[in-house]
């Protein structure tokens, strides 16, 4: 059964959320070369041609075709340039819960973009998703991350200790979530040209997504 139907694009001021696809091509290969480290675990890290273009035009919407999750790109919305990626996962239909989780290209770092990218998602999964809760999680020294999420809404739950592995040690990491009954922020607006609103379905989740705030440290 399938989870979420068809494309999905959410427009801000700035930034537009949008699925993958073959024209996407040219900015993960220059992504790659950089050696830039802000993808998902999914994604390629290695420039061969075949695998590239079968990610982009299948792999990557796998997890949006079973309902388990979805990537999307987070691009300029005058520029058409892919500024990052941003997803929820461990979708759960049958208690209306998932995560989200993003990363910023080094050169899109400390613009906003993020706070504004993740206002989108966060608004579309809660008002027209029909998800009741989605979490967040921040390292405690990622003040940057800290910011993004409250910005947006998120309210402090508590701290998860050692959560997460990083550097050969487990970190603390914040615990944040927004629900559906909550209050919109301020100035918060629902993506425009929205489609593929997800069906209710019970159970599953994918890989994580590392969080990353605007300065590009882990989440």
């Amino acid at each position: 059964m399938n989870g979420f139907d068809g494309s999905v694009r959410l427009e801000g001021e700035r930034v537009v959320l949008r699925t993958f696809g073959l024209d996407d091509a040219p900015g993960l290969i220059e992504v790659i070369r950089a050696g830039e480290d802000f993808l998902p675990p999914s994604f390629p890290t290695v420039l061969e041609a075949e695998p590239i273009a079968w990610f982009l035009s299948e792999g990557v919407n796998k997890v949006q075709r079973y309902g388990l999750g979805i990537h999307l790109a987070v691009t300029g919305r005058d520029s058409g340039d892919l500024l990052g990626t941003i997803g929820l996962f461990k979708v759960n239909w049958e208690h209306l819960t998932s995560e989200v989780g993003y990363g910023l290209r080094p050169a899109a770092r400390g613009r906003g973009y993020a706070t504004e990218a993740l206002g989108l998602i966060s608004e579309w999964a809660l008002r027209d998703c029909g998800l009741f809760r989605v979490e967040l999680r921040a390292m405690v020294t990622n003040h940057a991350s800290i910011r993004v999420a409250e910005k947006n809404g998120y309210v402090r739950e508590g701290i998860a200790r050692g959560a997460e592995r990083e550097d050969g040690a487990n970190r603390d990491m914040i615990v944040f979530s927004r629900i559906a009954s909550d209050p919109p922020p301020p100035g918060a607006r629902v993506g425009s040209g929205v489609t593929g609103a997800p069906r209710r379905r019970s159970g599953g989740g994918f890989e994580r997504l590392d969080a990353e705030d605007e300065e590009g440290r882990p989440g």
